[in-house]
């Protein structure tokens, strides 16, 4: 079971570590993406 259960982790992880990445995203960077584009930066 210990080895079947190590084939499954990474995906976890990774799942964890995408949904902190949108997290931060929409709330970092959402909110000033209407003033870069205006702004053309």
């Amino acid at each position: 079971m210990g080895k079947d259960f190590d084939l499954y982790r990474p995906s976890e992880e990774h799942d964890m570590l995408r949904e902190s990445v949108r997290a931060l995203a929409e709330a970092k960077i959402v909110p000033f993406a209407a003033a870069v584009d205006e702004e053309g930066r």
